[in-house]
């Protein structure tokens, strides 16, 4: 049985989990309308990572891809979400500066942030690129 899926699943569970408790600290935070993003990134991101574990063995992974994408694609959800939770704790608005509006954090926090973010981002768009060409792939050539 391949084990990319349910650690999809149950990485998505638990993200979404994270989300609710972050729901409940938003007024806790330096930046509510920040802790407000990370609280709807979790809520949103979990119950993709469900959906896309539950659509994995439709997407036609080759093996030697499976484990590394589902670990990148869940890894970088919750450093994406730590990153932006970070951000609402510590004030850092340089990486997000709708949300930040009005809002700065030390030199060494926007820097700490911004990494967090772009980093995740772009290692979730790399991830899902592969998991998206394989999907097409399943379909045009079944």
């Amino acid at each position: 049985m391949n084990p990319a899926p349910l650690f999809l699943g149950t990485s998505g569970l638990l993200l979404f989990a994270i989300g609710l408790v972050l729901g409940f600290a938003i007024p806790l935070l330096r930046n509510s309308r920040m802790g407000l993003s990370a609280h709807l990134t979790a809520v949103q991101t979990g119950p993709a990572l469900v959906a896309i574990g539950l659509f994995w063995r439709y997407c036609s992974v080759p093996p030697a891809w499976d484990w590394p994408l589902a670990v990148v694609l869940a890894g970088s959800s919750y450093i994406l979400v730590c990153g932006i939770g970070l951000a609402a704790a510590t004030g850092a608005s340089e990486a997000l500066p709708i949300a930040g509006k009005g809002h700065r954090g030390t030199r060494m926090q926007e820097r700490l942030v911004s990494v967090l973010v772009v980093g995740s981002s772009l290692a979730m768009l790399g991830a899902i690129i592969p998991v998206c060409w394989f999907a097409l792939g399943a379909v045009i050539v079944p």
